[in-house]
C-alpha cells in the first residue's frame, strides 16, 4: 500500500485495538535495545573496526631491484600508464558518485531516525497523559462511591418516606 493510501484510507481511530492493547507494555525492565543489534552493520559490506580491509590496487608488481626494460616492455607499459589514467579518472567520478548517494543515504537514514525518535517522545508523552489521566479518575472514585451511597440512602428514605403516607391512607 502506498504512503498517501496509508495516510488517507478510512481506520480505526483506536491505535490501542489495532495494536492489540500493546501499545506501551513495558514495565521497564523489559526492552528490544539490544546493543548487538544496535549496533550492528546496516549492511554485510560496511566497513567498521572490526571489518576494515586494507586491500589495495596495485596494477603492475613491484619493481624490487634496478633494471632495465626493453623497448617492448617500456611501450606497454606506457600504454598501459595512459589505460590506467582513464580508469583512475573514471574511478574518481564513481567513487564521489557513491560517495553522494552515501551521503543521501546517511541524510535519509539520520531524519527517520530523528522522526522515530521524536515518535518515540510524543508517544511517551500521550501515555504519560493517559496515565495522569487514570490516576485522576481513580482518585475521583472514592467521591463517586460517596455520592453513590449518598443517592441508595435518599432513595431508601424517600421510598420508607413513600410507605409511610401509602401506610396512613390505608394502602
Amino acid at each position: 500500500m502506498g504512503l498517501l493510501n496509508l495516510i488517507t484510507r478510512r481506520k480505526n481511530l483506536n491505535a490501542s485495538t489495532e495494536a492489540g492493547g500493546q501499545l506501551a507494555a513495558n514495565d521497564g525492565t523489559n526492552h528490544n535495545l539490544d546493543t548487538n543489534r544496535v549496533l550492528a552493520q546496516t549492511d554485510k559490506d560496511a566497513i567498521t573496526p572490526t571489518n576494515a580491509d586494507f586491500s589495495s590496487v596495485r596494477s603492475v608488481p613491484v619493481v624490487q631491484k634496478p633494471r632495465y626494460f626493453n623497448k617492448a616492455e617500456a611501450d606497454a607499459l606506457r600504454i598501459l600508464a595512459k589505460q590506467k589514467k582513464v580508469q583512475a579518472e573514471a574511478s574518481v567520478s564513481a567513487y564521489k558518485a557513491l560517495k553522494n548517494i552515501d551521503d543521501s543515504d546517511t541524510t535519509v537514514h539520520t531524519t527517520h531516525r530523528r522522526y522515530q525518535s521524536k515518535v518515540a517522545r510524543t508517544e511517551l508523552e500521550k501515555k504519560q497523559a493517559d496515565a495522569q489521566f487514570v490516576k485522576d479518575l481513580h482518585g475521583v472514585r472514592p467521591h463517586y462511591a460517596e455520592l453513590h451511597s449518598e443517592v441508595k440512602s435518599a432513595e431508601v428514605n424517600a421510598a420508607n418516606a413513600i410507605n409511610a403516607i401509602k401506610q396512613s391512607y390505608g394502602c
